[in-house]
């Protein structure tokens, strides 16, 4: 039987989806990872949590080393699931607004705790710093809180993020190990070197190869870019929890996500993959978007524990 469970969307891309490629494809945003790295002057700066949050959900706030750890808790109703979300950003960008759009969707959604570490960035820091802070939020969240409760969450970079720490974690041999590690958008391989990129690049109006090549060296620091703990695809994916990648056609990174559908099905690892037709790049945190609002059904689905709905092998 095959280890890979396979969803690809069958609905035509949506009107605003559309809409909203077209402007991305005019406003030039493909270059601005490269433009603002040669500049170096860019925010990261977190966007401030909306107010809509913290009226629905009990906030608490840790410093760690100068870096805020953010625990969101439903008021009321809420579950034992406790998500580790790690956004994205080439590593270079903090939490924008439409990472706290999605991370309250998913909470009201899934009625669980989220903790959402501002991780540090580079250039000023690196992949060593930002495992550092991750690894004490980790632990500071599972203290009382039982393995298959725990899941592991991230978008674009902080999905690479993500399941490079989930390695990091077996390697380490720690007793309490994520049940879920939910990639969306994932960023895999820094050095962008699969060669299916290439056929992708021109369909991509949001990433561009040269900026990610940057940003992920800046982030390596010292580590070699193969390092695991940078390009969680070159490690070993068997012995984590249930790992479900969300992916879209659009997207320069797909070549990675597919990779990494292969790797699981070469080696008989379970894996969920969902593929959506002509969506872009991390299109889920745009959470009006009608495929958005499939996904995160699907998400929940997951995160309950129940077998989500719509896979096909």
């Amino acid at each position: 039987m095959d280890s890979v469970t396979t969803y690809i969307h069958q609905e035509p891309a949506s009107l605003q989806a559309k809409i909203l490629q077209s402007i991305i494809g005019i406003s030039g945003l493909k270059n601005k990872i490269e433009k603002d790295l040669i500049k170096g002057e860019f925010s990261q700066k977190a966007s401030s949590i909306p107010k809509s949050i913290q009226k629905k959900y009990n906030i608490n706030i840790e410093i760690k080393n100068d870096r805020p750890i953010w625990t969101l808790k439903p008021k009321q109703n809420g579950t034992e699931k406790v998500i580790l979300y790690l956004h994205g950003g080439a590593y270079i960008y903090n939490l924008s607004k439409q990472h706290w759009q999605l991370i309250e969707s998913l909470m009201n959604q899934t009625n669980a705790t989220l903790v959402v570490p501002d991780y540090p960035l580079a250039p000023t820091s690196t992949c060593i710093n930002a495992f550092e802070c991750i690894e004490y939020a980790f632990s500071v969240m599972t203290k009382n809180i039982s393995p298959e409760n725990i899941i592991l969450m991230g978008d674009s970079a902080g999905a690479g993020l993500a399941l490079s720490f989930a390695q990091k974690l077996r390697n380490d041999k720690k007793a309490k190990q994520p049940s879920q590690i939910i990639l969306l958008s994932p960023w895999l391989d820094v050095t962008m070197t699969n060669q299916a990129i290439i056929y992708i690049d021109s369909k991509d109006k949001i990433l561009g190869v040269k900026g990610l090549e940057m940003a992920g060296k800046a982030y390596s620091g010292e580590l070699n870019t193969q390092d695991y703990k940078v390009s969680p695809i070159y490690g070993d994916i068997k012995g984590l929890g249930q790992i479900s990648v969300f992916t879209g056609t659009k997207d320069l990174l797909i070549a990675d996500a597919r990779q990494l559908k292969h790797i699981a099905k070469t080696n008989s690892i379970e894996l969920n993959y969902y593929e959506y037709p002509n969506m872009f790049h991390d299109w889920v945190i745009i959470t009006s978007l009608r495929e958005s609002e499939h996904a995160l059904k699907q998400i929940n689905l997951i995160i309950n524990g129940t077998n989500p709905q719509g896979l096909n092998h």
